[in-house]
């Protein structure tokens, strides 16, 4: 029940805010994207408002599609999306249950009283997502107790790479790197899991998003194909990087914050944030890279 509350609460104010955006955001995107930075920015910018990575990131796939965006545009706002999208991880890191029912009411009075439609189904949706929390926290005390769940856990932890596949996998189901954060989360405010299976979890998490923009790219030009191609090149290559490197990233993440929820919102900021600090200066290469590999995947399914 409270993941149900808590995922319908992320898809109700996802929702709200692309409506309110509404058409506006293509033509946002096509007025404020002059240049790879402005891209990153405005990516980042656009993706914390709307709170969805993948509308996005499709958006921008058929921006391409339709010859609007350059390959190198559109890789420069999918790489500040993946930083927007993690503005939800750090709101729950916050642990605001206390608040939701406040602002469930709140969105009831702005869409009944104030006819307010899209402010108070963010709320409401915030909210929800928050109360669905909370419900998930006290539903995992008992389970959490299982000698075999405690057992899978402390694996994860012993396997980064684990740990990656199972948020990876996860995500391409649930289709909201946001929702598997927030709920890996609220395992670290119950103390249930360590930082390194939390980390590699969130990690994997970006990887298996990028499911969304792959799906929008079919039957597209080979430009679109690139852009999508772009993403999950992007985020499998930023996950290689940093998973040998993982003891010198989990000190750093430790630094951050005594609280392991932070700790662990911040390694999904953090990681998000470097990576596409790296890749910013590359996007010409990287960009020209997924171009090439477009090509061999269309001409295999030719034959």
């Amino acid at each position: 029940m409270g993941a149900a509350i808590f995922l319908l609460g992320l898809r109700l104010m996802s929702r709200a805010l692309r409506g309110a955006a509404g058409t506006r955001l293509k033509w946002l995107l096509e007025r404020f994207v002059q240049s790879p930075l402005e891209g990153a920015v405005f990516g980042a910018v656009t993706t914390a408002a709307v709170q969805s990575s993948s509308a996005v990131a499709a958006t921008v796939v058929a921006l391409v599609n339709s010859g609007v965006f350059t390959l190198e545009q559109a890789f420069a706002v999918i790489l500040g999306a993946n930083v927007g999208t993690t503005v939800t991880a750090q709101l729950i890191a916050f642990d605001l249950g206390q608040l939701a029912p406040f602002l469930m009411a709140g969105g009831l009075a702005c869409v009944f009283f104030w006819r307010r439609r899209a402010v108070g189904e963010a709320l409401f949706g915030f909210g929800a997502l928050l109360f669905g929390l909370s419900l998930i926290n006290k539903a995992l005390l008992p389970w959490l107790d299982s000698r075999v769940v405690k057992h899978a856990l402390t694996a994860l932890s012993a396997r980064p790479w684990q740990a990656v596949l199972v948020g990876a996998g996860v995500t391409a189901v649930v289709q909201s790197s946001s929702a598997v954060t927030s709920f890996v989360v609220a395992l670290a405010q119950q103390q249930a899991v360590g930082l390194e299976a939390a980390v590699g979890i969130s990690l994997g998490s970006n990887i298996g998003t990028v499911l969304t923009t792959l799906i929008a790219s079919i039957g597209t030009s080979r430009e679109s194909k690139a852009a999508a191609l772009a993403d999950l090149l992007f985020n499998v290559l930023g996950v290689l990087l940093v998973l040998p490197l993982m003891g010198h990233f989990l000190s750093l993440v430790a630094h951050t914050s005594t609280q392991l929820p932070r700790q662990v919102a911040n390694a999904h900021t953090l990681f998000n944030l470097g990576t596409a600090v790296i890749a910013l200066p590359l996007i010409r290469y990287l960009a020209a890279f997924a171009w090439f590999w477009a090509g061999i995947i269309g001409r295999r399914k030719k034959y």
